[in-house]
């Protein structure tokens, strides 16, 4: 986006689902949490990024998995179907005296395929299935068990660049 002078703040809030909300507004509410408690931190002119994305199927949502095994199990229940990704993103922006807020989110299916349990076992002993929602990550090797992705692509990796820069870029 060609934007030189940034810095990462991680927010350190409890990634707590509030599981009275729709999916959606779940995810969409932890990403303000996220910008918001960077916010809080900061002052002056600004633009703040928050993002959180899950992974969603027949309405259950398939977190990180806590080992291995899980991770298995998860993409057991992955395997042939279609899931959804759930980005929640917000952008928070300070301009002189004016206050924006803008909260989005966005939904992209991925169709995984059919996948042996020696495949699901190989993946996993990647290690990369264990800090992913849904034990899977499109952006690696995994992207070969993908038979199509319907929506914005950057958005199921974790931040919608194209809209991210549609928010930010009359300020930047």
């Amino acid at each position: 986006m060609g934007i030189k002078n940034y810095q990462i703040m991680i927010s350190k809030i409890e990634e707590k689902m509030d599981t009275s909300l729709p999916i959606k507004e779940r995810v969409k509410k932890l990403s303000y949490q996220k910008a918001k408690a960077v916010w809080n931190q900061t002052e002056g002119d600004r633009i703040i990024i928050g993002a959180d994305t899950i992974v969603e199927k027949d309405n259950r949502i398939y977190e990180k998995p806590k080992d291995e095994e899980a991770a298995v199990l998860m993409l057991k229940e992955l395997s042939n179907s279609k899931v959804n990704v759930l980005t929640g993103m917000t952008v928070l922006i300070q301009d002189k005296e004016q206050t924006i807020e803008k909260i989005d989110g966005i939904i992209t299916e991925i169709y995984i395929k059919d996948m042996t349990e020696e495949e699901i076992r190989k993946w996993v002993a990647t290690g990369k299935a264990i800090d992913r929602s849904g034990s899977f990550s499109l952006q690696d090797e995994f992207s070969r068990y993908v038979e199509k992705i319907v929506g914005d692509f950057n958005s199921a990796v974790g931040l919608s660049t194209s809209k991210l820069y549609d928010r930010i870029k009359k300020y930047i």
